[in-house]
């Protein structure tokens, strides 16, 4: 359960989390993840993902692929709830001025956004609401190249790699081969397949959310090929930019779409970090203003810059590497040892230094390569089909010391060690962390349905890493199957995979992580019997104080199934003494105490006395209260927290009214609720209200507030990206 939620939420607002540092160099090598069947499928709720735009009649798909990818991510790391750039400005910017690229208006790819996203101060990326420039920086990608179009196995372990970027990422821009005028002869309720020994090459960027790998080719049908199917299973799930309301996506409304595996693509890309430019640096140093064009031969490479502003210090040196390739990189002829190492992807890559170096006047940095003979990384000329000359991408970032930007600063002043440019880490000159790896236990188990698992993990490395963890899971088919961000593991009711995966990934060094597999289990023992007589609501469901009663005893107006855990006891009652258990761990060492349903809500107690609305069943109710308190076992507990997509999806619901205790409404609680016109917050101390959670209610709908806590509330229905609804004060 998120019970911190508030705290971090402000603390995101203000701040960016801190990016760890890479203090020695370090052989660092991919992890080889265990990936599910399927991921990310439910078209009516992807995960971090943002609304579907539509391109209309502009050549400008890779704009709108590389900003849902760079969304995604910041989704996806928490470091953005819902961000939403402008493709208008990028291209602007990109088009237009001295560093202009002259051939945009005939199409582009990532790596013009990439250019745009890595500039100086003074560019992208920005935001549709703001006029300026957000504080966003682009440290990191992996960028998978092209496959080898002959080899089976070449192009399975590029599908392999392509899950792994959304996995780790959010997501992974892909180039295809599919055009907007053939569209209807090409797709069968959203399926998309071109053959890829016929296909052209590409010419289209489409997202790549999830897959499923048991996708069948009859799904499949295009009119001008032949094949008209493809030989085989599989597809990704794709967001397109011809708009949501494209007839030919699936289900006509959607604008999301499956690709067959079978199809030709190339040029896949994520985000793998974002730094905060504010805090990496003061001045930029750069030649390559238009990004990267291709790697050219030589192992060795250098770039001059007269410095500006008096004494400063080197903060990082970014470049583009190569897989499988080492790096080292010297400054004045000095080996910066902080930095290098061999690469475990391709892309545009930070080095930050943990221990910044003093420099003035001009600076020379060279790089030294070895493992691949093409190793230089040459810029983009205008046109971006040529290279720039020998000019290559290498820049330098450097930071002032805090409130002296004086030229004549000598430059032998030691560095203050009160000054941070980093958010909530204090500068300390002895700091350095790196991080070597990740483990987890346990690494296989099984839970059953309706249970729940605790799991940790370490991370390993020397200078104190970051011990901080996002996780993940996989493979799901239920909404309400979840893990928190302390490793609990929640496998919903209906939950009907046999197999999930957990992974769990260093926050600090996302290269880094290590996964679980996770049997789904029936519930093979009795399940404890829970009863009571709700005497908390109306018989409408309208009233929002009172109690409902969740009796241990086997006596009652109400019998309702707590379910089992295979790898453990429930905490409800198999017998009327209240001694029915099912052996080993029970649900109370795992952090829930209890599971049950009551007035056709589902509620979660947490071993710490917490309360959650977990999710409503009544799917044919449409008027619904969430009360006050639930009592179990004798004990009353205040309901405090609306959990996450409690009522999403929900049909027939038109009014919901919250009880007073509730302090947190978390994430797509009442997203999708389509005919949902009103809902009554009763409680005066609500914390937090998660992304999304009013998304898709009714168009007219009003939520009421108490008039103490209007403007506080308008203004977090707000942040959570619901800018239309009406949030109205009542007496």
């Amino acid at each position: 359960m998120k019970r911190i939620k508030k705290l971090l939420s402000v603390l995101l607002i203000l701040v960016l989390l801190p990016v760890e540092l890479l203090s020695t160099r370090v052989q660092v090598r991919a992890d080889a993840s265990a990936l599910a069947a399927s991921y990310n499928t439910d078209v009516n709720y992807i995960a971090y993902a943002t609304e579907v735009e539509d391109q209309s009649q502009t050549n400008y798909c890779w704009a709108y692929m590389a900003d849902a990818v760079l969304e995604s991510y910041l989704m996806k790391t928490g470091m953005a709830s819902n961000a939403d750039f402008s493709e208008q400005d990028m291209v602007r910017q990109l088009s237009s001025g001295y560093y202009a690229f002259s051939d945009l208006y005939s199409g582009g790819s990532y790596r013009q956004a990439l250019a745009y996203w890595t500039r100086g101060r003074s560019y992208g990326p920005c935001l549709e609401q703001n006029a300026g420039p957000a504080d966003y920086y682009v440290s990191e990608t992996a960028e998978l190249g092209r496959y080898q179009r002959d080899s089976d196995a070449s192009k399975q372990n590029y599908i392999q790699k392509i899950k792994n970027l959304v996995v780790k990422y959010g997501a992974a821009g892909v180039s295809v081969y599919f055009t907007a005028q053939d569209r209807r002869h090409m797709t069968r309720d959203g399926a998309y397949y071109y053959p890829q020994e016929l296909s052209p090459g590409v010419n289209h960027g489409v997202t790549v959310v999830g897959w499923d790998d048991n996708f069948a080719p009859q799904w499949f049908y295009n009119s001008l090929t032949t094949p008209q199917q493809p030989g085989n299973k599989g597809a990704f799930l794709v967001k397109n930019s011809w708009g949501k309301y494209d007839a030919s996506s699936i289900g006509g409304n959607t604008g999301y779409y499956w690709i067959s595996y079978d199809n030709y693509f190339q040029d896949a890309f994520a985000v793998t970090q974002v730094t905060e430019r504010s805090k990496l640096y003061d001045s930029m140093y750069e030649t390559d203003y238009r990004g990267f064009y291709d790697f050219g031969y030589g192992d060795s490479y250098s770039q001059t810059y007269q410095l500006s502003g008096g004494a400063q210090y080197l903060t990082a040196v970014s470049t583009y590497v190569r897989e499988g390739a080492s790096y080292r990189i010297y400054l004045n002829g000095q080996e910066l040892t902080q930095t290098g190492g061999t690469m475990a992807q391709s892309g545009y890559h930070t080095f930050q230094l943990a221990n910044p170096v003093s420099v003035y006047g001009t600076i020379e940095l060279r790089v030294d390569v070895s493992g691949n003979v093409e190793a230089v990384p040459m810029a983009s000329a205008a046109d971006s089909h040529q290279a720039d000359g020998n000019n290559v991408c290498l820049k330098a970032f450097t930071r002032y010391q805090s409130g002296n930007t004086n030229p004549s600063w000598n430059p032998g002043s030691s560095w203050n060690p009160g000054t941070a440019w980093y958010p909530d880490t204090s500068w300390n000159t002895g700091s350095s962390a790196m991080v070597t790896g990740v483990t987890l236990s346990p690494q296989e188990c099984t839970v059953a349905r309706g249970g729940s698992r605790l799991f940790t993990a370490k991370v390993l490395g020397s200078g104190n890493p970051s011990q901080r963890i996002n996780w993940q899971i996989s493979g799901s088919s239920s909404r309400y199957t979840r893990i928190t961000e302390n490793g609990m593991l929640y496998v919903s009711p209906d939950e009907v995979s046999e197999v999930l995966y957990v992974y769990a990934n260093s926050y600090a060094d996302s290269g880094h992580s290590a996964s679980a597999r996770v049997a789904v289990s029936k519930d093979q023992n009795p399940a404890a019997t829970v009863s009571g007589s709700g005497t908390g609501s109306s018989p409408d469901g309208t009233k929002g104080t009172g109690v409902t009663n969740i009796n241990g005893s086997q006596t009652g107006d109400a019998s309702v199934q707590i379910p089992g855990n295979s790898s453990g006891s429930t905490n409800g009652n198999a017998a009327a003494d209240g001694s029915g258990s099912t052996g080993g761990e029970t649900e109370e060492d795992s952090g829930i105490v209890q599971t049950g349903e009551a007035d056709k809500g589902l509620y979660t107690v947490w071993e710490d006395g917490t309360v959650q609305y977990t999710k409503c069943t009544g799917k044919n109710r449409t008027s619904i209260s969430i009360p006050a308190n639930v009592r179990l076992e004798g004990e009353e507990y205040e309901v405090s927290v609306l959990g996450e997509g409690a009522f999403r999806g929900h049909k027939k619901v038109k009014t919901v009214t919250v009880g007073i205790h509730v302090s947190q409404i978390e994430e797509y609680a009442f997203d999708g609720c389509k005919q949902l016109k009103k809902i009554m917050i009763k409680s005066e101390q609500i914390e937090y209200m998660g992304e999304n959670a009013f998304r898709g209610i009714h168009a007219k709908g009003v939520i009421y507030v108490p008039r103490s806590c209007l403007k506080e509330y308008r203004e977090m229905v707000r942040e959570t990206g619901n800018k239309k609804v009406q949030v109205k004060a009542y007496d």
